[in-house]
C-alpha cells in the first residue's frame, strides 16, 4: 500500500502540474484559466507533500510533510469553489472570501501546533500516519462544504446546458467528483477507521476528464498539448535532478556533513521537480521560447493551411459573381483542412429553402435542398457559430439528437459553420470528416466562422449592390417617364386642338394649309423624341475597334463648320496625333458632336463667341493613363442650380419655346454620358455664369 500511495501521489502531482500549465498556456489571461489552474496547481503541491510524507522514513520527516500536505489540502475545494463560479458566471463573494479566511486560518493551525494535527503514530499498516487534533472537524466542515458546493453548483449547471457546454461541464463534473471522492479515502485512518486510501489514485481522474474535454471539445490543439507535455516533462526533469546529485556529490566529497547526508534522494528530487516546474512553467519568457519552436515544429504544415484561411478574404471579395466565389471557397477549405467534402448551401432572396450551391471533393449523391424549418438551420440560427455533429449527436436524448444522427451518418457530416452577414442568415458550409480521422479544434473552427462571416459580407454587399441597381434603374425609369410625358404633351396639344376645329374650318384653305403644317411638325417632334429615347435606351451597345481620336475630332469640325458659320462662332483647336482608344467611332462622333452643338446654340445671338478644343494625357485608376479631351466655350455658362444635374434625363437649360427638331429635349448629354461610361470612361463638367463652360471626357488609352 505503501508503493501504492508513492506511485499514485508523484503521478497526481505531475498530472495536476502538467494540466495546470497547460491550460494556463492555452489563455493565460482568461479567468477561468487561472482559476482551474491554481486549483490544479493546489492538487500538484498536495499530493508533492503526499508523496514526501510516504517516503519519510522518520516521525519527524513525516510529521512535518503530513503538517504540509493538510495546510495544502485546505485550500483545494476553495481553489475549486473559485473555479466552478467563474465558469457558470455564479460567483458567490461572500462565501468565497470566508473560503478564503478560513482556508488561510486553517493551513496556519495546521503547520503550527496541535490543534488540527496533534501528531503521526503508526496506524492501518503504515508506519506514520497523522493523529487529527480538537478542531480537526472544523476542519473536516470547511472541506467537505467547500466540495460540496461548487459540485451541486455543477449539477445545476449540467441540467440547464445544452449540447457542447452540457458535455463540457458534464466531464468536468464526473471527474473532479470521483477525483474529490478518491482523495477522500485518505480521511479514514485519521480516525481509525480500517479503510486504507484505496481511491488516492482516482484523483487523477479530473485530469482524465479535462484531458478528454481537451481531445473531444478542441480546447486546445492536442498534438501541441502532447509536444508540450514531453518538452516540459523531459526540462524539468533534467534541471530537477542538478540540485540532489549536487548535494550527494558534496556529500561523496566530505563537503557537507551531518543531517545534510541524511536527507532522501526521492524527497529532494520530487520537491526539486515541483520547484523547476513551476520556475519553468510560469515564467513567459521560457514559454513563449517553448510555444515558438514547437509550434513551427509539431504545427508547420497546420499553421500554413490555416494561412490560407486567412488570406481567403481577399479572394472572395475579388470573386467575378456568387458562383464562383463559392466554389473558391469550398475548394479552399478542402486543401487547407484536409476535408472529405466541403458543400456551400445558400438562399437567394425569393427562395426559402436553402439549396447546395457547390460541392467539392462528393463521391455520392447527397442533401441537394435544406427545409428553413430544420433543427440544423434552427441550431445555426439560435447559435450563430458552428456545430459539431459529434457533440449534438451524443447531446441530450430527443427529437434532434436523432435528427443530427442520422444527418451525420446519411450526409456524413461533421461541421457546420453559418454563413452570416450583418445579422441575416444567409446558408451554411458542411464539412465531411478530415483525413486520417483528425479531429476539428476551436482554431478551426473559429477560422472557418470568419470565413463564414466574410461570405456572408459578401453576399450582403451583392444584394444592396443589386438593390441599388434596381432603385437607380427605377429612378431613372421614373425621369424618362415624367420627361417623355412632359416632351409629348405639347406636340399632342396642338394636334388634338386643330383635330377639333378640324370640322368646323375644314373647308377653309388657310386653314387647311395651317393644320397641316402643324401636323407634320409636331409628328416630327414626336418622332425625333421617340428616336432619341431609343438612342439613350440602346446606347451601350457597342461594337467597339481602335479609334484614332483625332480623326473623330475632325470629322466633327467638318460637320459643325455650317452652323459655326451661321452663328458666327470660332473654332479653335489644333490637330495633334493622339493615342489609340478602343470604343465606338460612331457613338464617339455623336458625343463630341453632341457637346460642340450644345455649345454653338448656346452662343447664338452673341458676339465673338468661341469654341475650343484641347487634350492632355492623364493617369487614372491603377496609374492607367486616359486621354482628357476638352470642349470650352465663352458662352453664358450653366445655372449654378441646374449643373448637378446636367447629366440627368429631359434637363436642359433651353426654353420650351426654343426646343425644336431633335434640340432642346434634355436627351442630348444623358446621352453622352452613358456613352462615355460604357466606353469606361468619365465626364465632368465645370461651367461660370457670364464666363464659359469647359465638359472633359476622359477615354482610356489603348493598352
Amino acid at each position: 500500500m505503501i508503493l501504492y500511495c508513492l506511485l499514485t501521489s508523484a503521478i497526481n502531482a505531475v498530472a495536476s502540474l502538467v494540466l495546470a500549465l497547460a491550460v494556463y498556456w492555452k489563455k493565460p489571461r482568461g479567468p477561468a484559466n487561472l482559476a482551474f489552474s491554481a486549483f490544479a496547481l493546489t492538487g500538484a503541491i498536495w499530493s508533492a507533500f503526499y508523496f514526501g510524507w510516504q517516503a519519510s522514513v522518520d516521525r519527524q520527516k513525516a510529521e512535518f510533510y503530513a503538517r504540509l500536505l493538510s495546510a495544502a489540502a485546505i485550500f483545494i475545494p476553495v481553489a475549486y469553489f473559485y473555479f466552478v463560479g467563474l465558469l457558470l458566471a455564479a460567483q458567490r463573494k461572500l462565501e468565497l472570501r470566508l473560503g478564503w479566511v478560513l482556508a488561510v486560518g486553517l493551513a496556519l493551525a495546521s503547520l503550527v501546533g496541535p490543534s488540527v494535527l496533534s501528531g503521526v503514530e503508526p496506524r492501518g499498516g503504515f508506519p506514520w500516519w497523522p493523529v487529527p487534533g480538537p478542531i480537526y472537524p472544523v476542519y473536516l466542515l470547511v472541506f467537505f462544504y467547500y466540495l460540496a458546493m461548487p459540485l451541486w453548483m455543477l449539477i445545476n449547471g449540467v441540467r440547464a446546458a445544452v449540447g457542447l457546454r452540457r458535455n463540457q461541464l458534464l466531464l468536468v463534473t464526473i471527474g473532479t467528483a470521483i477525483g474529490f471522492l478518491g482523495g477522500a479515502t485518505n480521511f479514514f485512518l485519521w480516525f481509525n477507521i480500517p479503510i486504507p486510501p484505496v481511491g488516492n489514485g482516482l484523483v487523477t481522474v479530473y485530469v482524465a476528464g479535462v484531458g478528454l474535454a481537451i481531445i473531444r471539445f478542441r480546447l486546445m490543439d492536442f498534438d501541441l498539448v502532447v509536444a508540450r507535455f514531453v518538452v516540459f516533462f523531459g526540462l524539468t526533469v533534467l534541471l530537477a535532478l542538478l540540485a540532489p546529485l549536487l548535494l550527494f556529490a558534496l556529500s561523496f566529497l566530505s563537503i557537507i556533513e551531518g543531517s545534510l547526508r541524511q536527507v532522501d534522494f526521492l524527497p529532494l528530487f520530487f520537491a526539486s521537480f515541483v520547484a523547476t516546474g513551476l520556475l519553468v512553467g510560469f515564467l513567459p519568457g521560457v514559454r513563449r521560447q517553448i510555444d515558438a519552436v514547437l509550434e513551427q515544429r509539431v504545427l508547420g504544415d497546420r499553421l500554413a493551411d490555416r494561412e490560407l484561411l486567412r488570406t481567403l478574404a481577399g479572394r472572395i471579395s475579388s470573386a467575378r459573381d456568387e458562383m464562383a466565389m463559392y466554389e473558391e471557397t469550398a475548394d479552399t477549405v478542402a486543401r487547407a483542412l484536409d476535408v472529405a467534402e466541403v458543400s456551400i448551401f445558400t438562399r437567394t432572396e425569393f427562395e426559402s429553402d436553402f439549396t447546395r450551391r457547390t460541392v467539392v471533393g462528393r463521391h455520392a449523391p447527397g442533401l441537394e435542398i435544406v427545409p428553413e424549418n430544420s433543427p440544423m438551420v434552427q441550431q445555426l440560427r439560435e447559435g450563430n457559430r458552428g456545430i459539431l455533429l459529434d457533440e449534438l449527436a451524443h447531446g441530450p436524448a430527443g427529437e434532434p439528437r436523432e435528427y443530427f444522427s442520422e444527418l451525420r451518418r446519411r450526409q456524413v457530416f461533421e461541421l457546420i459553420v453559418p454563413i452570416v452577414g450583418d445579422t441575416l442568415f444567409y446558408g451554411f458550409i458542411t464539412l465531411g470528416p478530415r483525413a486520417g480521422k483528425a479531429l476539428f479544434n476551436d482554431v478551426d473552427v473559429s477560422l472557418l466562422e470568419a470565413v463564414g462571416l466574410q461570405v456572408g459580407l459578401n453576399l450582403r454587399a451583392r444584394q444592396l449592390e443589386r438593390r441599388t441597381n434596381q432603385t437607380e434603374k427605377l429612378i431613372a425609369l421614373g425621369t424618362l417617364a415624367a420627361g417623355l410625358a412632359h416632351e409629348l404633351r405639347n406636340p399632342l396639344t396642338s394636334i388634338q386642338t386643330f383635330s377639333a376645329l378640324l370640322r368646323e374650318r375644314g373647308s377653309d384653305p388657310d386653314f387647311q394649309q395651317e393644320f397641316s403644317a402643324i401636323v407634320q411638325r409636331d409628328v416630327s417632334r414626336i418622332a425625333s423624341i421617340v428616336e432619341n429615347v431609343s438612342a439613350f435606351a440602346e446606347s451601350n451597345k457597342l461594337q467597339v475597334t481602335s479609334v484614332q481620336l483625332e480623326e473623330v475630332l475632325k470629322t466633327v469640325a467638318e460637320i459643325v463648320r455650317p452652323e459655326l458659320h451661321r452663328a458666327g462662332v470660332e473654332l479653335q483647336w489644333t490637330p495633334a496625333p493622339l493615342p489609340l482608344i478602343v470604343g465606338n467611332y460612331s457613338q464617339l462622333l455623336q458625343v463630341f458632336l453632341n457637346l460642340v452643338q450644345n455649345a454653338v446654340q448656346a452662343q447664338e445671338g452673341r458676339s465673338g463667341g468661341r469654341i475650343a478644343f484641347s487634350h492632355e494625357i492623364r493617369l487614372g485608376k491603377a496609374h492607367q493613363p486616359r486621354v482628357c479631351v476638352s470642349v470650352s466655350d465663352n458662352g453664358p455658362g450653366i445655372d449654378p442650380a441646374l449643373l448637378p444635374r446636367i447629366f440627368d434625363p429631359f434637363i436642359t437649360t433651353k426654353d420650351t419655346g426654343a426646343r425644336r427638331g431633335k434640340h432642346g429635349m434634355g436627351l442630348g448629354l444623358a446621352i453622352v454620358k452613358r456613352i462615355v461610361q460604357h466606353h469606361h470612361g468619365d465626364i465632368d463638367v465645370v461651367s461660370t455664369p457670364g464666363r464659359g463652360t469647359i465638359f472633359r471626357v476622359y477615354l482610356p488609352v489603348k493598352p
